[in-house]
Formats: C-alpha cells, structure tokens, sequence
C-alpha cells in the first residue's frame, strides 16, 4: 500500500515560527515603477463619456413601436391572404391587407406618410449635429 506520511498538526508555537521567518518576497526590479507608473496614467486619464440616454430613449421606444405594429400587422395580413386563397384561389397575393387596412390604400394617405417620414428623418439628424 501507497501510505502519504502523515503531516504534524499545525501549532501556535510553528505559525508564529513560519511567520517571523526573514524570507520577504521582493518582485523584480522595475517592477514597482512600472505598476506605480501605470497607477498614475489611468488616474490621470479623464473619466469615460457617460451614455447619452436622453437622446437614444426615443430611437429606442420608436423601434419597439415598429416591432410592435409589425407583430400585429404581420399575422393578420398572413392570416387574410390564407383566407383568401382559400375563397378565391385565382386572386392569391393580389390582397394581403387585412380588411381594417384595406381602406387606407390611398396614394394620397402613402404620399403623406413618407413626407411626415422624410420630415422626421431630416429633424432627428439635425437634432444630432446641432452644437450646444
């Protein structure tokens, strides 16, 4: 059998033996410098540009209302285009809006909607490069 020999109990009297020993750890030379040097560089360094999250809250609840109305819109329009195929096969794809859209197929409704779109493109990126 393969026995580890046994190890003495650790006592008072040996820790404070092992502890008052002279053996101190020095790191090598240079060492200190370069760690006090890099100390110094990153406290001088100017604090992080904090997020700007009063201009980028209203990208973000824009996007979300798109996915939103897209979720809605999306399941219904597949929906209308199955119920179709089904009533008239020869008219399939022909109309994917669900009915309560159907209405608002009006070029005078999209041409709006595309200015109203321009419009607010143009006033969000001269939000953005507006000096204050």
């Amino acid at each position: 059998m393969n026995r580890k020999p046994a190890i003495p109990p650790l006592t008072g009297a040996a820790l404070d033996r092992v502890l008052a020993a002279d053996d101190s750890i020095l790191p090598s030379s240079g060492f200190a410098d370069a760690v006090m040097a890099s100390v110094l560089h990153q406290t001088a360094a100017p604090a992080p540009l904090p997020f700007p999250w009063k201009r980028a809250l209203p990208g973000l609840a824009a996007a979300v209302a798109a996915i939103v109305v897209l979720l809605a819109v999306i399941p219904s329009a597949v929906g209308a285009a199955f119920s179709s195929a089904n009533r008239a096969p020869a008219t399939l794809g022909t109309n994917i809006l669900p009915a309560s859209l159907s209405q608002l197929n009006s070029p005078a409704l999209w041409i709006t909607v595309s200015l109203v779109l321009a419009l607010a493109c143009l006033a969000f990126c001269r939000r953005l490069i507006t000096v204050r």
